[in-house]
């Protein structure tokens, strides 16, 4: 049996719904409907025609419906639509990628601690612009900011991100790519930040942190994470390129939902710091 032609693959492929695009909830709704459609015509060919028949007409409608849904992502038309419209919020994020997915949490992203109050009390913040706002305590930023220098001007990077994870010193490597940089022990992604600028900001405020927050020894990992990334939003400077830091507010669209979103970068590198659903 020949093979079709790449031309021909191509044709009818809809990369903008395959691949990293590819929507997770179309692909599971549209392959269970390919297979009760599949059943039904099993059955009904298979009383008109005899078993042997409806059991081709049956596989071969499925077999055809998979090949369809693997080059254009979906079966019925229309299904990206229906599903972020109809789909629940909480089942859609279950199925949603970030940028660059890989088998690694966010850093700070899985914790159920609440930052402000404890960097309150720790004498990392304190309340500016006339109580209305929060900013980093002189003495907190000035060791965060001393960390930062250290760490970008030729530190050991994998040291400290070892000592943060809990992990064997020296089996540590960070990886970076172009939406976002991961943290691997031993080959193994254990975490990942939005940028290597990100990176560095968690890693320079562990230790001014860790010295100011009480009982930080019993916090677990993903606490430690969130209070990291709840310090994040108090840099001056990028702590990559040392340029202005700005805020701005869009609607991202993934794979399977539409968010309105809080996005923090540097505007010099343009690395994203840190992005939270608004």
């Amino acid at each position: 049996m020949s093979q079709a032609s790449p031309e021909i693959v191509e044709r009818f492929r809809q990369s903008e719904y395959v691949g990293e695009n590819r929507c997770v909830p179309c692909t599971a709704v549209n392959v269970a409907i390919a297979a009760v459609v599949g059943a039904v015509l099993w059955a009904g060919a298979g009383q008109v025609a005899g078993s042997l028949a409806g059991a081709a007409v049956g596989a071969g409608f499925v077999a055809v419906s998979l090949v369809a849904i693997y080059l254009r992502g979906y079966l019925v038309p229309g299904t990206p639509t229906l599903t972020k419209r109809y789909f629940p919020d909480r089942v859609l994020r279950w199925f949603d990628k970030a940028p660059g997915d890989v088998d690694a949490p966010v850093a700070g992203s899985s914790g159920d601690l609440e930052p402000e109050p404890v960097l309150l009390e720790a004498g990392a913040v304190e309340l500016c612009q006339g109580g209305e706002d929060l900013c980093a305590t002189e003495s907190f930023a000035a060791a965060w900011r001393e960390e930062i220098e250290a760490l970008r001007d030729g530190g050991d990077v994998e040291g400290r991100m070892a000592e943060i994870l809990d992990v064997e010193p020296g089996t540590v490597d960070v990886v970076e790519r172009s939406s976002f940089a991961m943290v691997r022990s031993d080959g193994q992604p254990v975490a990942r930040w939005e940028s290597r600028a990100a990176l560095l900001a968690d890693a320079a405020a562990y230790r001014p942190l860790s010295e100011r927050v009480d009982g930080w020894a019993a916090l677990d990992m993903r606490d430690r994470g969130q209070l990291l990334n709840g310090t994040r939003v108090f840099l001056e400077r990028c702590p990559s390129c040392d340029g202005p830091i700005t805020f701005s507010e869009e609607t991202v669209e993934s794979c399977c939902r539409e968010v309105d979103v809080v996005a923090m970068a540097c505007e010099d590198c343009e690395s994203l710091l840190l992005e939270v659903e608004a």
